[in-house]
């Protein structure tokens, strides 16, 4: 997923969500990330990613809605689900409002999957934010609606994207294992530990869930 000394930013903040400001050197290494990412779907057949991390606070979200925002200024369509239904940071990160989302249509709320996306929040990105906290967040990614959505969002969109928790406090991303053509590991320098990223790719070949590739990102905060 990522050339050599390239590192991708991790802090969970409005300026390293790219953007026409964004430095020249931070897009290249995503472009670089896309343009890899690509070739392995491609060579899979299905369009939907998982990016999740090692332990909290190494910038998948970040990195998530990144790979989803430089995807989709390829012209393809995009859909970014955030499924962190426990610490959700996407519909902060892109100031959307967030009383609807997935946890609404999973939970049986909002029976119609298409009033629960927020349309054209970049050019060609559809964005599903987290909806309200749920009591049983992994009891909802393990039910049917589950199916329901990615189904639809395979019949409607060239790429998926969804946002998971850290695979050390759940397991929300093996349990997409199915569903899914794999996930992409976020890990920070001087934070993730090798014992970690070790336990991460162990809980992967468990569940039998494709490891697409890692992006390391070297920025303090989420």
């Amino acid at each position: 997923m990522r050339r050599k000394n390239e590192r991708l930013p991790v802090c969970k903040s409005e300026k390293f969500i790219l953007s026409g400001e964004t430095p020249f050197a931070v897009r290249e290494a995503y472009e670089a990330a896309r343009t890899e990412l690509l070739r392995a779907l491609a060579a899979d057949g299905r369009k939907i990613v998982a990016v999740t991390s090692c332990s909290p606070s190494e910038g998948k979200s970040t990195n998530c809605l990144n790979l989803a925002v430089i995807t989709a200024e390829t012209g393809a369509k995009v859909l970014l689900v955030d499924c962190d239904m426990r610490k959700p940071v996407i519909h902060t990160l892109l100031h959307l409002d967030n009383k609807a989302g997935l946890s609404s249509f999973l939970g049986g709320i909002e029976n119609d999957v298409s009033r629960a996306i927020d349309r054209n929040v970049r050019p060609n990105l559809d964005v599903m934010t987290s909806g309200p906290i749920p009591p049983n967040p992994a009891e909802l990614i393990s039910g049917a609606g589950t199916d329901d959505l990615l189904r639809y969002a395979a019949g409607h969109y060239d790429y998926v994207f969804i946002d998971t928790p850290p695979v050390s406090a759940v397991t929300d991303a093996f349990l997409m294992n199915t569903r899914i053509a794999g996930i992409i590991i976020v890990v920070r320098e001087g934070s993730t530990r090798h014992e970690d990223i070790r336990e991460c790719i162990a809980g992967a070949k468990m569940s039998n869930t494709r490891v697409l590739g890692f992006i390391k990102a070297n920025c303090a905060v989420k």
